[in-house]
């Protein structure tokens, strides 16, 4: 009878511990996206897009660059509300800056408060992000679900 009942509650916590993770990624799945040089730009890196939508933060983004040409980089993330394309004019938010050590490796991350996202809140966008500096580096486009 003792195992039976440790079986069943193995069994239930099993289960609560399922349903928990899969209704926290239920509307957008962390995303990790690849930095590609342009012009022939050196290196490269990745961002890591990742929606907590908690009450004090709503979303948190990593940047992580390698091998660049060494400097202060500018990210930017660019929203395209009209396009799931990354078709027309983006809104262009200024994230974080990223400086790189001697051999061109370096990281910075932002986190996203609730009221942040206010206004996006609901949309299903298109985002494509870009890092600006010594060099310039951009993510494939692609589609974001803010819930």
């Amino acid at each position: 009878m003792r195992k039976m009942l440790i079986l069943v509650a193995a069994a239930g916590v099993l289960m609560l511990a399922v349903n928990g993770t899969a209704a926290a990624d239920s509307a957008y799945h962390t995303e990790r996206l690849v930095l590609s040089g342009l012009s022939g730009a050196q290196g490269g890196g990745m961002v890591v897009n990742a929606h907590a939508n908690g009450p004090n933060v709503y979303a948190h983004e990593i940047y992580t660059l390698r091998h660049v040409v060494p400097g202060t980089y500018q990210v930017v993330l660019n929203i395209y509300a009209t396009s799931l394309s990354c078709g027309g004019a983006p809104i262009e938010i200024e994230t974080a800056q990223i400086s790189t050590n001697a051999a061109g490796n370096g990281h910075a991350d932002v986190k996203f408060t609730p009221e942040d996202a206010a206004g996006l809140r609901g949309s299903i966008v298109s985002i494509r992000w870009t890092v600006s500096g010594p060099a310039t580096y951009a993510t494939q486009c692609t589609v974001v679900t803010l819930d």
